[in-house]
């Protein structure tokens, strides 16, 4: 991530030099100079996306456990749902959360799927989490 953004600064100081010695009207400068700020902030965006940075929620509706790590004071995730694929999400560590994500990573090593779900319990930072064997498509078991 870092060699992109080091590329974006190259590329952009390139062009605003470029727009600041032209002999264009003042109008059109100022809005490639927009136009270069928005293509970067999209990039950035694209790519955290693509990359799988961590979300700091928890997955919305129904996912499919595929792997946890516990360490220190959160829990990190990976799970795949319908509509974002494979993702890392982060939230605050839990004790019976842990607990029932280690359940479901024993069930995941004897070969059964497991869909998980997060239900309330009070607050958000103390959410409930369900487990059942996943019924999915057998296409999609092999995730």
């Amino acid at each position: 991530m870092i060699l992109i953004y080091t590329l974006y600064l190259l590329l952009s100081s390139l062009i605003v030099y470029f727009i600041f010695y032209s002999s264009l009207n003042n109008m059109i400068k100022a809005s490639a100079l927009t136009a270069i700020v928005l293509l970067g902030f999209v990039t950035q965006d694209h790519y955290e996306r693509q990359l799988g940075k961590p979300l700091t929620v928890l997955p919305d509706g129904e996912f499919v456990y595929v792997h946890h790590l516990a360490a220190g004071s959160e829990i990190t995730l990976w799970a795949w749902t319908e509509a974002e694929g494979h993702r890392l999400y982060t939230f605050d560590y839990d004790q019976e959360t842990a607990e029932k994500l280690e359940e479901a990573k024993t069930d995941e090593g004897e070969g059964k799927k497991q869909a998980g779900t997060f239900e309330e319990r009070g607050t958000e930072q103390n959410p409930g989490i369900r487990f059942d064997d996943w019924k999915g498509p057998t296409r999609e078991r092999n995730k």
